[in-house]
């Protein structure tokens, strides 16, 4: 890039990894869960990958981000599609990205740092249900909600559906709420105003159910049914922002996190292992998180291989 002069994929390859290598030798993926585990809100996404050869992960390196997928045993590589997991705190100033064998919920949920105890935004994704056991609550991502909801919506017959049209208006209106309220400079939404959108929220969710329940659909439950029973049983997770007003109402942050990996795909098709996987997640995540501080990709990297990383800031004691 500074000389005009091509390389080739090899010479590129041994970069990295020598770059890869100096961010574990200076616990960079430690730091990294450190200041992470530190944080009130987290967000997190997963992302299906290409990979050559699945076998597992080798044992970590001291301080390595990648390490083995938890759902792997005795040398066998978990069942399911090798993914990226992406975790960053809503405003990007950190980004963990991990390489994992498969989407089991203990893959993901290794993913998350063990001394974590904020909240978690996800979207949708169940494999983060059983992280409640030790985490303050989950946030469903309400854009999901959405997106779901009109996808029933075009359903017919007729206006049958248009119970999903409500709870998209009751989200916006929900959402539009503690907007107004955190500029007044409130930490909670009236207590009236609340009630009456989850009111409304519960009448558009018996509607669903009661119009769809029996309907026919040729793949299992009625899309409308299906939705309207995880509205219902995940109705406290939606609502979780209207709470919390430091949780934010979507999962946007995480969903842009993963657009480094469609991209490197997008160009390059292909990971050759879980392990040059891991390596890319560890490079990536160092260069996006100093990135949001301020630190260039050049800078970065020259300091990485002089063994001086830039490293996250630690969370203060309490």
């Amino acid at each position: 890039m500074l000389l005009g002069t091509g390389v080739s994929a090899g010479w590129v390859d041994k970069a990295v990894a020598r770059v890869g290598a100096q961010l574990g030798k200076a616990g960079s993926g430690e730091a990294m869960l450190a200041a992470l585990a530190g944080e009130d809100v987290l967000a997190a996404d997963e992302t299906p990958v290409n990979v050559l050869d699945k076998s597992p992960l080798p044992a970590p390196e001291p301080g390595e981000a990648g390490e083995a997928d938890p759902e792997e045993k005795d040398g066998k590589a978990a069942a399911g599609a090798p993914h990226v997991l992406i975790v960053r705190t809503p405003d990007g100033r950190l980004t963990f990205l991990r390489a994992i064998g498969s989407r089991r919920k203990g893959s993901v949920g290794g993913g998350i740092p063990a001394a974590f105890a904020g909240y978690l935004i996800t979207d949708g994704y169940t494999g983060y249900q059983h992280l409640l056991s030790r985490i303050a609550g989950i946030q469903q991502c309400a854009q999901h909600v959405i997106r779901r909801a009109r996808a029933v919506e075009k359903l017919g017959p007729g206006g049958v559906q248009d119970w999903a049209g409500s709870i998209i208006a009751v989200l916006g209106e929900a959402h539009r709420a503690v907007g107004d309220a955190r500029s007044r400079g409130s930490t909670a939404l009236d207590q009236q105003v609340l009630d009456d959108l989850r009111e409304r929220y519960d009448k558009a969710v018996k509607s669903g159910l009661v119009h769809n329940r029996l309907r026919d659909w040729d793949k299992g439950n009625h899309p409308g049914y299906a939705l309207a029973c995880w509205l219902r049983d995940y109705k406290e997770q939606v609502f979780l922002f209207t709470r919390q007003f430091a949780v934010s109402w979507t999962n946007n942050v995480s969903e842009r996190g993963a657009k480094a990996a469609e991209r490197h795909q997008a160009v390059s098709g292909y990971w050759h292992s879980l392990a040059t996987l891991a390596r890319w997640c560890t490079v990536r995540s160092y260069l996006d998180s100093a990135a949001a501080h301020g630190v260039t990709a050049l800078d970065a990297i020259r300091d990485a291989i002089q063994g001086k990383p830039w490293l996250p800031p630690l969370p203060a004691l309490a």
